[in-house]
């Protein structure tokens, strides 16, 4: 039977209907499968037959069967894909730090407002016993919330390192899958020269699920193979074969996963350009939030433990000794340099917070090459500082650098250096009972109530008791000061160590290391000196007002200095340079023979200077090279990771809907319509219908013909 025939013609129209009605079945029980390209059956009419006087056509044959597909679509949907997840991600870790920090209970702000009301309590009633044990329970409170929310953090950090475990798992097996696929797609290819439409749309759907882990990119070979690329340019799958990721430690933080390529031979660190997919969310989230705002937690806790302790060093317990330790030294607990375990040297260092004013946020790295140290600031990758020996203090940082242990390092050697990430953790209380609470002025300040004059003396500020004047036994200054003023317009400043002794009163004016004291004994003196005079006319008033005085041998340590009463004049420190560790100040007008006393304050449990020092701390400007607070600098993290969270809320929203038209365009293009393939499956089947019916035809005609021949 020839091709150019009734029947010929006729069974190539019913086989061609019968290849549209399954590939349209094919579809259609394909509807919902992720992934699905519709398929088409591409007719083409047979070669006709040549007769001398022109061709009769021979029928349809079926050229292939086409897979709808758009390449630019799936790689748009591969990408938004891709983006999506990764913002997704970002924002689950993200709004959880929010949540946590700006939560009114469990967040930090109550916490700090807690404790300076207790400390302010304390300030109000200084010689209450309850009021003290507040301001411990209050401490104790603050060190807790500290512990609960680093805790919340390491939680975070934790739960982030399950899930690029578990990532990485589905990512190497995926990458298998692609691999086994390409090799299924040549084999198909060597059987039939028609594509496997049904292996290349599973191949288009694994390197989909892979962008939702990692961003991928992809080329396709000569032969149909797909080659897929992650991170910089890393070579996931070739061809047949597939390669590895994997999970490892960080070189110096064992507590941080990363991303590794594993190639022949070596392994490649690629987490840094992890900038899709989840994987890549996880890392943005710890680069960007969690590592940020643990440090900035740990700055904050650095902060108030060190100036709280500082103040409280300059005050006085109620057991007359000078303050201890509020909070543990965590300044000095908390830096941590890590050494990489690449390093070839042996050289171990130390870090101790010097300024907390100066901190950031940022960790820093330290390489030393070429016999130099480089230390770089992580947070923006600025070199900020070079130095070839050590200790060095990094003044602009806020710590100083030192050898611990170890004598040697190799150029190339690298260290990580966390000024504040433990802090928080170990942020406790250190003062053990109330009466530890130094509240009053190691110091005080009095006026002889015998002056005259109406000049005030006022103690300024206690700014260091590690001087020697408060070097000696506790309870004592070492020396105690007396201000004699031995006219109107001078003083001098008189050592006021020694026991009273009685001495005439003429010689007062006259000896400068004599100085009056209160006593019971009365002296007269008859100097004819103006001076004399004046000063005998002010102890005669003293004695007529019942208060006989007696002197004691006294040293000068700087006088006579010369007084302005419109002006007032500083004590300590001195004009003469001398430094004692507190500053006093002098106004008003004074009389000759005018005394004044600077001495160590015993038995002072009513004093609230230092506690009042202590109150004043909350809304000081310690942090943030002194622009920021506490309760500032918290709320500044607050707000920058709620800032943070909105928009990663906003820009996944955007992401989705743009994932949503990327999705809707390629199943224009390339999904199934339901209602097309039914009217597909009518045309199809009345053409099956028409094929069969011109067979039948033919059969007639055949049996019309072979009936003429039996006759």
């Amino acid at each position: 039977m020839s091709g150019g025939d009734l029947l010929g013609i006729s069974t190539s129209g019913i086989v061609a209907a019968q290849r549209a009605l399954t590939t349209t079945g094919h579809n259609i029980a394909n509807a919902t499968t992720p992934g699905y390209s519709r398929q088409r059956v591409d007719l083409e009419t047979r070669p006709p037959q040549m007769f001398g006087n022109g061709a009769m056509g021979t029928g349809v044959i079926v050229n292939n069967i086409d897979r709808t597909y758009n390449e630019f679509l799936v790689s748009e949907v591969r990408d938004t894909t891709s983006a999506n997840k990764y913002l997704d991600k970002t924002y689950e870790y993200t709004s959880q730090v929010d949540n946590m920090l700006a939560d009114p209970q469990a967040g930090l702000a109550p916490a700090m407002s807690g404790f300076f009301d207790a400390v302010n309590g304390v300030a109000n009633e200084p010689s209450s016993t309850a009021s003290r044990e507040v301001l411990l329970g209050s401490a104790r409170n603050l060190a807790d919330r500290f512990a609960y929310l680093n805790n919340r953090f390491e939680g975070l950090r934790e739960a982030a390192n399950k899930d690029m475990r578990a990532m990485m798992g589905d990512v190497n097996q995926i990458a298998k899958g692609i691999a086994e696929i390409n090799r299924a797609i040549v084999r198909s290819q060597e059987i039939s020269t028609r594509p496997p439409n049904d292996l290349l749309d599973q191949r288009d759907r694994l390197v989909q699920e892979l962008s939702e882990r990692v961003n991928v990119r992809v080329t396709v070979q000569d032969d149909g193979r797909m080659n897929v690329f992650v991170g910089n340019g890393q070579t996931l799958v070739v061809g047949d074969d597939a390669s590895r990721l994997d999970i490892a430690a960080n070189e110096h933080d064992p507590s941080r996963l990363e991303v590794l390529f594993v190639g022949q031979g070596s392994n490649i660190v690629i987490t840094q350009f992890m900038n899709g997919g989840q994987l890549g969310g996880i890392a943005k989230f710890r680069n960007e939030v969690l590592d940020p705002a643990q440090n900035e937690l740990g700055r904050i806790a650095i902060g108030i433990a060190k100036s709280f302790n500082d103040q409280h060093h300059l005050g006085m317990d109620m057991n007359n000794k000078l303050g201890e330790d509020f909070f543990s030294e965590i300044d000095k607990l908390a830096p941590q340099v890590s050494t990489s375990i690449n390093n070839k040297g042996n050289l171990e260092f130390n870090a101790e917070i010097t300024d907390a004013n100066k901190l950031t946020t940022s960790n820093y790295s330290l390489l030393y090459r070429q016999g130099q140290y480089e230390l770089l600031r992580l947070d923006d990758a600025k070199v900020v500082a070079r130095f070839k020996d050590l200790p060095q203090t990094m003044e602009s940082e806020g710590f100083k650098l030192s050898i611990k242990s170890g004598g040697s390092i190799q150029d190339g050697d690298h260290y990580l250096i966390q000024p504040t990430r433990r802090a928080a953790d170990l942020f406790a209380v250190q003062l053990s009972s109330v009466d530890k609470v130094a509240a009053a002025s190691p110091l005080r300040v009095a006026s002889d109530i015998d002056n005259l004059g109406n000049a005030k003396i006022t103690l300024t500020q206690v700014n260091d008791t590690k001087t020697p004047a408060f070097s000696t036994a506790q309870g004592e200054l070492s020396p105690p000061y007396l201000v004699r003023f031995t006219d109107n317009k001078h003083f001098e400043i008189l050592d006021n160590t020694g026991k009273p002794v009685k001495v005439k009163l003429a010689a007062v004016a006259d000896d400068p290391d004599i100085s009056l004291h209160k006593d019971n004994h009365t002296s007269k003196s008859n100097s004819g000196s103006a001076s004399n005079k004046q000063e005998m006319a002010s102890q005669e008033r003293h004695a007529r007002e019942g208060n006989n005085t007696t002197a004691q041998s006294l040293g000068v340590v700087e006088g006579p200095i010369e007084y302005d009463a419109r002006k007032g004049v500083q004590l300590f420190p001195t004009a003469g340079g001398i430094e004692r560790g507190f500053t006093v100040r002098l106004d008003g007008d004074p009389k000759a023979g005018d005394l004044f006393r600077i001495e160590f304050n015993s038995d002072a449990s009513s004093d609230n200077k230092n506690a009042l020092a202590l109150a004043d701390l909350q809304t000081k400007p310690m942090l943030m090279d002194g622009k920021s607070d506490y309760a500032q600098t918290y709320g500044q993290l607050v707000s920058r990771v709620g800032s943070k969270t909105h928009e990663l809320d906003i820009n996944r929203q955007a992401q989705k809907l743009l994932l949503q038209q990327a999705v809707d365009e390629k199943e224009a293009n390339s999904g199934v319509n339901l209602d097309e393939e039914a009217a597909d499956m009518v045309r199809y089947q009345n053409q099956y219908q028409a094929n069969a019916q011109v067979i039948a035809t033919a059969n007639r005609v055949m049996e019309m013909l072979m009936e003429a021949f039996r006759r």
